[in-house]
């Protein structure tokens, strides 16, 4: 078994592959396992690219949310000075995955330098080129971060974490680093990994769908008795995703993901902020149940002249505002295969109704934010508005909005409208009442009547 210095050796140059051409100018070489054929073509289901965030959304604030804090995963950051300690730990834990899980680690090289042209092709070609990495390299580097990645979840999803305190990495910094855009991996090299594996291959998909399912419940907020917080299937029953970005956004969206959507967008609608809405009449109520899409809606009570906005329940802190960012950068990269950007445009509708801190705490007595002492983001009202203004303030306006819910704005609107025309009507009915009032007792008193 490779010791993590035969490791190291493999990565600086040790080679088990030969040079089918010799580079001419700027002509970049190929190489090809021995005994083995070169793929190249590509995907035959292809998925958006790993690529870094966009400049409109990325300025001096929100920088933070979308650069690794600990560790580089995948191709983007590679190499970078400042993730040189975070290196020696990813090989522990490459090295204790090896061991553990009766991994040909050779034998999977091969496999992957057999497909490295497909591989780097998960990734936007103007990002890539920018990192200087042979082949030989980089197939040893999706091998490392994948071991290391498989083993952090195959470890949190069992509740063994703190067995991996040894290593000396920051584990809360890693977890949230696995879920930046700009710090995936291509989710066929994990799966090639699961499948080569000679011990517990197959329950590792079962613990990648369990640390999703967690990560879900810890961005809604729900306990871990709860059902499910998602009517998603099971991973194996779904095409691979590209990343564990994806995946986590398959969760929170749910099945029906392919939906006719409105043409239109920034239709104009203005929900207004959560304290119009209550002068309104319009009660809060946190959804729980089922998927972000399935949890929001408005149903009108005619009678009384009020109406319920029922809203997906969402944890916002340090931990979690990364998650979301990076699901909004994923949405609205241009690749994206999906009309239906869900998370964007609940993120914009949040960012419509939150202008005050006292916003904030309806939406806290409604169970529909929570904001926990357990992160950066410290149970303050104001922090809340602040990051909601950053989101604002980082061109997320320019985005063209998303209507995934624009049949609940629109119903809000209505109500809105019909609240203030009977309000109108009632005003009305009062003034001449009044005057009729006024007209019969200026009657009795003999005065004249009033024009």
């Amino acid at each position: 078994m490779a010791s993590d210095d035969d490791l190291i050796t493999d990565l600086e140059g040790a080679s088990m592959y030969t040079a089918t051409q010799k580079p001419e100018g700027n002509q970049q070489q190929t190489l090809q396992p021995e005994g083995g054929k070169e793929i190249t073509e590509p995907d035959q289901n292809p998925k958006p690219r790993i690529r870094k965030v966009s400049k409109m959304l990325r300025d001096k604030n929100m920088e933070k949310y979308y650069e690794p804090r600990a560790v580089s995963i995948g191709l983007l950051h590679y190499g970078r000075e400042k993730f040189s300690l975070a290196e020696g730990h990813k090989f522990k834990l490459a090295e204790l995955f090896i061991t553990e899980n009766g991994v040909d680690e050779f034998g999977l090289h091969k496999k992957i330098k057999a497909k490295i042209v497909r591989l780097k092709q998960c990734y936007a070609e103007e990002d890539a080129k920018r990192v200087n990495i042979n082949d030989e390299n980089l197939a040893w580097m999706f091998l490392i971060d994948g071991f290391a990645l498989l083993n952090y979840i195959c470890y949190a999803s069992l509740g063994k974490l703190n067995d991996l305190k040894k290593i000396g990495m920051d584990m809360e910094a890693f977890s949230q680093d696995l879920f930046l855009l700009e710090n995936q991996l291509p989710y066929e090299v994990l799966d090639d990994i699961m499948t080569s594996a000679a011990k517990g291959g197959a329950n590792m998909r079962n613990l990648i769908d369990k640390f999703i399912d967690q990560t879900v419940r810890d961005i809604r907020g729900l306990p871990l008795t709860s059902p499910s917080p998602t009517s998603t299937s099971p991973q194996q029953q779904q095409p691979p995703p590209a990343h564990l970005l994806q995946l986590l956004r398959n969760r929170l969206v749910g099945d029906h993901d392919h939906h006719k959507t409105n043409e239109k967008t920034k239709t104009g609608k203005r929900v207004g902020r959560v304290n119009e809405l209550k002068s309104a009449g319009i009660q809060l109520k946190s959804g729980t149940e089922g998927s972000l899409r399935d949890n929001i809606s408005f149903a009108p009570h005619w009678l009384t002249a009020v109406g319920t906005l029922t809203l997906p329940c969402l944890v916002v802190n340090g931990s979690t505002a990364p998650k979301l960012l990076n699901l909004i950068a994923f949405e609205t990269s241009p690749d994206f295969q999906n009309d239906s950007q869900v998370i964007t445009s609940y993120i914009f509708f949040l960012h419509s109704l939150i202008d005050q801190p006292d916003d904030v705490k309806e939406l806290r007595k409604a169970h529909v934010l929570i904001n926990n002492n357990n992160a950066a983001l410290a149970g303050s009202d104001e922090e809340v508005v602040r990051l909601f203004k950053e989101i604002g303030s980082s061109d997320l306006d320019s985005i063209p909005e998303p209507e995934a819910y624009l049949e609940v704005k629109e119903q809000i609107q209505k109500h809105c409208e019909k609240k203030w025309k009977t309000r109108m009507t009632l005003f009305a009915f009062a003034a001449a009442a009044i005057a009729i009032l006024v007209m019969g007792f200026s009657s009795r008193l003999g005065a004249p009547a009033l024009n």
